[in-house]
């Protein structure tokens, strides 16, 4: 894959932003992506939204909030809004309808593998990376620009696999590691490490350490 679409998929493409295991229901999440601060949260029934973290009444963070049946609830003045991001209830003027421009910013959200996939793209590209058969090892938060990582991963021996934030190890051993890019902000990247589902504990920790290594020789270099 030519740099050139590397770089022009990381504009409107689909970013790892959490682990489906990580995102149970009732639950809500913070999660970072581009410098956005989100809110991930799943209705009772239904699958894993991706929002602005910012309540738009007083902009109070909606992680601070909580989950009620298929609605998210604001923990400052209890507004609540639905799964399109809408106010459906304001508990001071209950009587009333709430203000048509209480709506939260919502994002493109999915999830894929164990994987949960945002963009900020109104009309990303394509569908979510897939990563079959593999499970989560652990996650590396690096001081480094998404792209400038990918160019160090790829010296490293890595192929990006259909996605530019996809990247393989080559299958020069048994304990081959796949790595998920995800861009907090400019100058930060969180490196997600998947490994085979089958592999074991201590050959999990081995991987992990083999490409915390990695990392910490090639980020000295660069």
């Amino acid at each position: 894959m030519s740099h050139e679409h590397v770089r022009g998929g990381f504009a409107d493409g689909w970013f790892p932003v959490e682990l489906s295991q990580h995102v149970a229901e009732g639950q809500v999440v913070q999660s970072m992506l581009h410098g956005q601060e989100l809110a991930l949260w799943r209705p009772l029934a239904g699958s894993v939204q991706a929002w602005e973290n910012r309540c738009p009444h007083r902009s109070v963070r909606l992680t601070l909030g909580f989950v009620a049946g298929d609605q998210l609830v604001c923990r400052y003045h209890g507004w609540r809004y639905g799964s399109d991001g809408r106010c459906t209830r304001v508990p001071s003027t209950p009587a009333l309808a709430p203000p048509p421009a209480a709506c939260v910013r919502t994002y493109q959200c999915r999830e894929a593998d164990g994987v949960v996939w945002a963009s900020l793209a109104l009309a990303p590209r394509g569908y979510p990376p897939r990563v079959p058969g593999l499970a989560s090892c652990r996650s590396f938060t690096l001081d480094r620009g998404v792209e400038a990582l990918a160019a160090g991963i790829e010296a490293a021996g890595f192929e990006c696999s259909g996605s530019p934030v996809v990247w393989r190890e080559r299958e020069t051993h048994g304990e081959a590691a796949t790595l998920l890019l995800q861009p907090l902000n400019a100058d930060t990247t969180c490196l997600w490490l998947l490994v085979a589902d089958a592999m074991s504990a201590p050959r999990r920790l081995a991987v992990a350490h083999r490409i915390k290594a990695l990392f910490n020789e090639e980020l000295s270099h660069a």
